[in-house]
């Protein structure tokens, strides 16, 4: 999915240096946002593994697509902008940055696909949803790379000038049913949430799963903003035989939709409470134990019934002096919590 497949006789090819630069950085940041929010976005997966919702599974997937994109398709992506005549005179390069490209960006597509029928089911039935095994899950994630590799491989039989006709059919197809059953699912799943009943047994299911629906929502509309453009000029380019594009033109477009696999991260990760403590807990600095009473406060325990205050069997502490020590520090019928515990209380 790179502009390598548009016939040259239909874009303007004229690029100054200013130009080129200036499109090269601009392809070098995006790439440096993909991969770091998609790096952030990985780790609060790994930290957030006992509390994992199966959705979940389908956003890793599109974690890792995203970052194939920032990862591998953009440098190649600028490797052409820097020394295009090497693209021109050699078929590997333009080869592999679409196969990888194809592979990745539909990957990701598909997903999103698959992430608005989940959504759906989850809303309209929920007892039903709940029901569906992980194994299920994890089928669908090979598919979604199954259905992208055979688009791939056709990208590859178009370079090696074997189809032409099908290599535009099935990109054309792959993004226009994709767009399509995203755009349905979210227009029933905003149907369905309407018909919810109000009762007090299903509201709190029912603000979890509105807030995650709305989350993926946004990504859809994001991936649909993001990609309906180049699907146009795509098509565009396979039935107008008398439309000519720009240089500029084209890596605007190209730019919108490697575009998405920097917001998709940059919206879920921080829309999924999850995930968003998960990094902020990864970010802040863990605060060192400090000696004398706030040791002896971390490593206690009071009992209420016997005003006596304890220390935890697992504490260096535990000695006759240290133990002294403690309830000397410690006033008789107040009991010693955490300051986290305090508001607990409260």
């Amino acid at each position: 999915m790179n502009n390598s497949s548009v016939p040259q006789r239909r874009v303007s090819t004229t690029l100054s240096s200013v130009q080129a630069a200036f499109w090269g950085t601009s392809y070098g940041i995006v790439a440096i946002l993909i991969m770091l929010a998609n790096t952030v976005s990985i780790t609060a997966f790994m930290k957030t593994k006992p509390r994992r919702k199966h959705t979940h599974y389908f956003l890793i997937n599109l974690t890792i697509a995203d970052f194939m994109v920032g990862a591998v398709s953009i440098p190649l992506f600028i490797s052409y902008l820097v020394h295009p005549q090497m693209w021109s005179q050699n078929l590997v390069l333009p080869m592999i940055h679409s196969t990888v490209d194809i592979l990745s960006g539909l990957a990701s597509v598909f997903t999103l696909a698959i992430v608005s029928l989940e959504r759906l089911l989850a809303v309209s039935i929920p007892f039903k949803y709940r029901m569906i095994p992980r194994k299920a899950y994890f089928c669908f994630v090979a598919v979604t790379w199954c259905l992208a590799g055979c688009v791939a491989a056709i990208s590859i039989a178009f370079y090696l000038q074997i189809v032409r006709e099908a290599f535009y059919t099935a990109v054309i197809l792959s993004l226009s049913l994709s767009l399509t059953v995203a755009c349905f699912a979210y227009l029933a799943i905003i149907f369905k949430i309407n018909q919810k009943n109000n009762s007090a047994k299903d509201q709190k299911d029912l603000t979890v799963e509105r807030r995650l629906s709305i989350t993926l929502l946004c990504v859809t509309t994001i991936f649909v903003l993001s990609w309906f453009p180049f699907e146009l000029i795509f098509i565009l380019v396979h039935f107008c035989k008398t439309c000519v594009f720009s240089m500029n033109t084209v890596f605007f477009i190209k730019l919108l939709h490697y575009s998405n696999s920097f917001m998709n991260a940059a919206v879920y990760t921080f829309r999924i409470p999850e995930f968003k403590e998960a990094i902020l807990v990864s970010i802040r600095r863990p605060k060192p134990r400090s000696e004398g009473r706030d040791v002896l406060l971390q490593d206690m325990t009071y009992d209420s019934t016997t005003s006596v205050t304890r220390v935890l069997s697992h504490s260096p502490l535990v000695s006759p002096y240290n133990t002294a020590r403690a309830a000397s520090l410690k006033p008789a019928g107040i009991p010693l919590i955490h300051p986290w515990e305090a508001k607990t209380c409260n």
